[in-house]
């Protein structure tokens, strides 16, 4: 039997990925309800929302008036219930540690409506390996978002007990995102396109670690050879290297292959802070990092050596 179409959506987890998650909902007519263990996150998600909305409309992308419409469509929750309570999917933005994933789930499956699907955003973990905490492992499902603020591809994975109907729900979902949707055929950690991405990721981290290229150039060669706008550092730097770091581990303790634990460099520029976009210093220095400025990709002058960010101490 075919689902409905989802109208109302809870997001669970106010952080980096959940809000951008949410702002692409409402921009698209959904009514959203978003809720989040730190009412700081949440506040800073509402924040976030009305500044990338208003950013929208002095771009011409929204009209004024749609803005405002998106905005009413945006319900921050003081509790998981309430944000659950009445909504066709549940999408689960939480930090990259199954055990979490788990127990939320089951709290959903308690508070969510029978009919609700539930989605989890991870960025390696199969929802096969959570879909069982849930009384209803034919509508749990993976809905990986790379960019939800653009019209990035999304990847819509089920696991061997998600029902058909499910992933043509998550489908429709996608598509009334204005999103496209790549059907991932087989269940496999990290989806399709994530794999790819780790193995670059891991390769990248690799050769710095072992003293082999500086990032910054790692970064110069992606631009230049994939006419990318930012290489693999920046890119780590926009997810979070906390997030990455996590999301490595996920990988090493699947495989339990050393070549896939996250270099302690990683764990070093946690501690210091650096987690990148977020907290204004990573890999690159924000809101104006150094492969933005002029002469930074081509190592022209006036680049000089004080103005980059070397991680020789670190590494």
């Amino acid at each position: 039997m075919e689902m409905p179409d989802i109208s109302r959506v809870g997001v669970v987890g106010a952080g980096t990925m959940g809000v951008k998650i949410a702002l692409r909902c409402i921009t698209f007519g959904k009514e959203v309800y978003i809720v989040d263990n730190s009412p700081q996150a949440l506040q800073q998600a509402m924040d976030k929302s009305k500044a990338w909305l208003a950013e929208a409309v002095d771009g011409g992308t929204l009209k004024v008036e749609e803005a405002q419409l998106a905005l009413a469509r945006l319900h921050p929750c003081d509790s998981l219930e309430a944000c659950v309570a009445d909504v066709e999917l549940v999408i689960e933005a939480v930090p990259e540690r199954l055990e979490l994933k788990r127990r939320l789930f089951a709290q959903i499956d308690r508070l969510a409506p029978v009919q609700a699907l539930i989605a989890t955003t991870s960025s390696s973990i199969p929802c096969s390996r959570i879909a069982n905490a849930t009384g209803r492992p034919g509508k749990v499902l993976n809905l990986h978002f790379h960019h939800p603020r653009d019209n990035a591809p999304l990847e819509v994975m089920g696991g061997p007990d998600t029902a058909p109907e499910t992933l043509a729900a998550g489908e429709r979902f996608v598509r009334s995102l204005g999103m496209m949707p790549f059907m991932v055929k087989r269940e496999i950690m990290g989806f399709g396109l994530n794999t790819i991405w780790h193995e670059i990721k891991k390769a990248a981290l690799r050769v710095v670690a072992g003293s082999h290229l500086d990032f910054e150039d790692v970064d110069r060669a992606f631009m230049l050879m994939w006419n990318r706008p930012q290489g693999v550092f920046a890119s780590m730097d926009a997810i979070g290297l906390d997030v990455v770091r996590d999301i490595e581990m996920q990988y090493y303790m699947d495989s339990g292959d050393e070549r896939d634990r996250p270099p302690e460099f990683l764990d070093r520029l946690i501690a210091q802070g650096r987690l990148g976009v977020k907290s204004g210093r990573g890999f690159y220095t924000y809101p104006y990092p150094e492969y933005e400025r002029p002469g930074w990709l081509h190592k022209e002058s006036p680049w000089t050596s004080d103005m980059t960010i070397k991680l020789d101490a670190e590494i």
